[in-house]
């Protein structure tokens, strides 16, 4: 006869598990996704449940407009209710393609992530566009504000017709943490005293992936304005913005790393309408800092002359640490009298250009203009330029007055090795169209320098070994 087990089943079961070891824990359950209609008010009523931790995960219904008409109460700066869940997982918002968009005479931005008392958030939006957000307050941001001790992940989005006086469509504060891949900051502008950054604004640790950053606009930083912190951009694009001052394409400030690798800088302005010197029509970098530039290209920027001394239509350096790693500066343009350098201009700090970094058909056109390649000047501290297997060809400076196509250094140390500078074009002498410097080049090794009108350093002020004629 057989034997019955007698032992309680929930006996057996605690048993099986001790004996392989398996805990017996309650399982985490993944986050519940709540689904919200095409409706503002029930959105806002999601993001208050979310921060709360009920539902942090929010799916919008495809392609639908939600119109936020107003600050989501009396008195906020904010549409939508600012973002204060800080746990791991944050609040997560899924537009499948819908649009979040302020209809409004009201002043406000419509995402704020993290408060002022200090409550941080974490929040990421999926596939959605933000518009035309616009805060009253100085703080900034039009679509997005992040604040200190923050984090911001967005993927797909769109941040298009914002309005502020600091990041026109996003800013990210000192001590936040940011991502933007495959999303696009388009036609923002600033407005008001700092008029700062046009497109975003980063003042944290801030990455860009595959991100297109186009036709904004501020006095400052037309595209993008990097204040402070670490910002790395991969790819994508910055293009068609303008500034009014410095910067068109990116404003790089003291003290701050930037990297960028694999971007395109194309096609930004500085045009007339600011308050002080034009300058940096692709790039302009301030006092201090680290800026490396990798397998990139800085082209067709332009540096409209206000007044002698504005240049660096590819690039303007006041003093950072600035190297050019296989990036190509090239067909650049400075328009208008006694513009400085329209490649790259100089005036300390370092300039480190290698592995093919060529500085070529850049164009200063103006009567008085200096340095159609390059132009380096001992204004903040000794420039120190190394150029290392790279060129610095076919660039022109036209007008009465105007020398040094190639380079025009006045009290800059320089390093030419395994480099050329060659078929640059400056006007009738005594202009040389390679070389013109104050102080004497002496550290020329295997490096071409021929071919250059009308003369290679004939009628340079000093001396250019290897350098004849």
């Amino acid at each position: 006869m057989r034997r019955r087990n007698t032992r309680p089943r929930g006996l057996s079961s605690l048993v099986t598990l001790a004996l392989t070891g398996v805990a017996a824990t309650t399982a985490v359950v993944p986050a519940h996704a709540v689904t919200v209609p095409c409706d503002t008010a029930a959105l806002i009523t999601a993001i208050n449940n979310a921060n709360t931790n009920v539902d942090p995960v929010i799916d919008l219904e495809p392609y639908c407009l939600y119109e936020v008409t107003a600050p989501y109460m009396p008195g906020a700066d904010d549409g939508l209710p600012p973002i204060t869940n800080n746990n791991p997982g944050g609040v997560t918002i899924n537009g499948h393609h819908a649009t979040i968009k302020r209809v409004s005479t009201d002043s406000f931005r419509l995402f704020e992530v993290g408060t002022l008392t200090p409550a941080p958030g974490r929040l990421t939006l999926n596939e959605l566009t933000v518009m035309n957000g616009q805060p009253g307050a100085n703080t900034g941001g039009g679509a997005v504000l992040v604040r200190n001790g923050s984090t911001f992940t967005g993927t797909d989005v769109a941040f298009q017709g914002g309005t502020a006086n600091i990041g026109g469509g996003a800013r990210f504060m000192s001590g936040s943490t940011a991502s933007l891949t495959d999303s696009r900051i388009s036609d923002n502008r600033t407005t008001g005293g700092a008029s700062t950054a046009g497109g975003l604004q980063s003042e944290g640790q801030t990455t860009l992936v595959n991100t297109h950053v186009t036709s904004n606009r501020a006095r400052i930083g037309g595209g993008i304005g990097h204040g402070a912190g670490t910002l790395t951009i991969n790819g994508g694009s910055i293009k068609h913005n303008t500034a009014f001052d410095n910067g068109g394409g990116i404003n790089s400030g003291s003290g701050g790393t930037l990297n960028v690798t694999g971007t395109a800088i194309t096609d930004n302005r500085v045009t007339t309408g600011g308050i002080g010197s034009g300058n940096g029509g692709g790039v302009s970098i301030s006092i201090g800092g680290t800026q490396t530039f990798t397998n990139s290209t800085i082209e067709g920027n332009t540096v409209t002359v206000r007044q002698e001394g504005d240049g660096g239509a590819g690039i303007h350096s006041l003093g950072g640490a600035l190297t050019l790693d296989n990036t190509k500066v090239k067909g650049n343009k400075l328009i208008g009298e006694g513009g400085l350098g329209a490649g790259i201009s100089v005036f300390g700090g370092t300039a480190n250009l290698m592995n093919a970094s060529d500085v070529t058909g850049n164009l200063a056109a103006g009567r008085y203009s200096l340095g159609g390649g390059i132009y380096s000047r001992n204004l903040v501290n000794t420039p120190t330029v190394t150029v290392n297997r790279s060129a610095i060809d076919r660039n022109k400076v036209s007008g009465t007055g105007s020398r040094g196509a190639g380079i025009y250094n006045v009290g800059g140390t320089y390093e030419l090795t395994d480099s050329s500078v060659q078929f640059n074009v400056a006007p009738d002498a005594p202009a040389p169209g390679g070389i013109w410097t104050s102080t004497a080049i002496t550290s020329v090794t295997n490096t071409v320098i021929a071919n250059n009108t009308p003369t290679n350093c004939l009628y340079s002020l000093a001396l250019v070994s290897s350098c004849v004629g």
